[in-house]
């Protein structure tokens, strides 16, 4: 088993530490947001479309009196439309990260990546043993 790890260690160090990276990034962010998140409502202002013809909602809040504008993932169907208020979560520290409440995922899947790279990478280190 480790013998093919020999062989293709260069492959998995190039697709394993960009995904642990960018699992760990996800898994701070999100776990910011967790801990320290705050729901308020927003309002839908902008619906924006690409060329592959999704919708993305642009959405306004309030926090403190400042004004702040954050953009969801794309939508086959947008959730909401212009004028509509939805739910948002921002962290108090950042409020510019918000996020829709319906969008924070349960954040199993960068776990589980961050978990496959890391036991790849680790595999690879032992085979050079």
């Amino acid at each position: 088993m480790f013998e093919v790890l020999r062989d293709y260690a260069h492959g998995v160090m190039i697709l394993g530490i960009p995904l642990l990276l960018g699992s760990a990034l996800f898994i701070w962010r999100d776990g910011n947001l967790r801990r320290r998140g705050v729901v308020v409502q927003a309002d839908c202002i902008n619906h924006r479309r690409n060329s592959e013809g999704n919708t993305s909602l642009q959405l306004r809040f309030v926090v403190e009196g400042a004004v702040y504008t954050c953009e969801t993932q794309s939508y086959r169907f947008p959730p909401a439309a212009v004028g509509e208020k939805v739910d948002v979560m921002y962290d108090p520290k950042d409020p510019r990260g918000a996020m829709m409440v319906t969008e924070l995922g349960s954040g199993r899947v960068p776990w589980a990546i961050g978990s496959v790279a890391a036991v790849s990478l680790l595999a690879t280190a032992v085979a050079h043993l």
